[in-house]
């Protein structure tokens, strides 16, 4: 760990559905990042896609409404600005489009608004064309372009973080990769559907199974921040959390719609945990695929 090891007080913003437009969503979030600065965070993690509904999961002609360059670019400065104006770092993911295509991404900005990198997901779940014998399909691959960033650390002043998207947490990879590069913190936004045959419980399972094991496999704190609720007629898990590095659930949300839920990471724990375990040291990477040895 390369920061100090105090306290940090972070906050997972958690969001029911979303809003009509992308400045009404944005507004919420906005009194979510005034709670959360009224509780003393100083670090929070929005949900993936946090400024529009999950779109990808419809054949669409027009990808406006949630890909609008001009909107989106508004809205990340206001949330931003406004966290910053309470000294507070935060990841904000949105529907990012760029000549080369678009990308499912997360932006991160420190104490002072200023941006310390981006995070594109990687892992691109779905199909390109619907099975019209399923209620719910998943299409980002008809949308999104798989990330061509790496899993990157970044200066948020009190901790160096990296992020995943949803489906980049059911991968291994992903939390070693981060841990690899310096990551002390790990952030995680997502937008979970329950899946046709499964159930609310199972998918929330799921995604804490993934995560924590995630954080205990390298003694790392995660933030994950999900949407909840009913999304055109899709629920989605919710269930946003934030665990320790070892792996234990600090917190949890109470509710499926918008929250602040908030935790104090135990830095010197996580410190203590690093050097009792001593992965740099007892790793054996020429014994792994050859995929997994950087």
């Amino acid at each position: 760990m390369t920061t100090s090891p105090g306290p940090i007080r972070a906050a997972a913003l958690q969001l029911g559905p979303a809003s009509a437009t992308i400045a009404t969503t944005c507004d919420r979030i906005l009194t979510l990042i005034e709670r959360a600065a009224a509780e003393g965070v100083t670090l929070a993690v929005l949900p993936e896609l946090a400024l529009t509904p999950y779109f990808a999961a419809k054949v669409r002609d027009d990808l406006t409404p949630f890909a609008s360059v001009a909107e989106n670019t508004d809205a990340v400065a206001r949330i931003s600005g406004q966290a910053a104006s309470h000294g507070m770092a935060i990841v904000i993911p949105f529907a990012e489009q760029t000549n080369k295509g678009l990308f499912n991404s997360m932006v991160f900005y420190d104490r002072a608004g200023v941006q310390q990198g981006k995070f594109r997901k990687v892992h691109i779940p779905g199909k390109v064309e619907p099975d019209p014998a399923k209620t719910l399909n998943i299409l980002e691959k008809r949308y999104f372009s798989p990330g061509d960033l790496p899993f990157a650390p970044f200066d948020m002043g009190e901790v160096r973080a990296g992020g995943m998207i949803c489906y980049d947490r059911r991968f291994p990879e992903s939390y070693r990769s981060l841990t690899l590069n310096g990551a002390d913190l790990i952030c995680v936004g997502y937008n979970t559907p329950v899946m046709e045959g499964g159930t609310l419980k199972e998918a929330r399972r799921a995604s804490e199974l993934a995560i924590c094991g995630g954080a205990y496999s390298t003694a790392t704190h995660a933030i994950a921040a999900g949407k909840g609720g009913v999304e055109g007629g899709t629920r989605f898990i919710g269930g946003s959390f934030i665990c320790g590095p070892d792996g234990a659930i600090l917190v949890r949300a109470r509710t499926q719609g918008d929250e602040v839920v908030v935790a104090d990471l135990d830095m010197s724990k996580q410190l203590s945990l690093r050097e009792r375990w001593d992965f740099a040291t007892n790793r054996q990477p020429g014994t792994y695929a050859p995929e997994l040895t950087s």
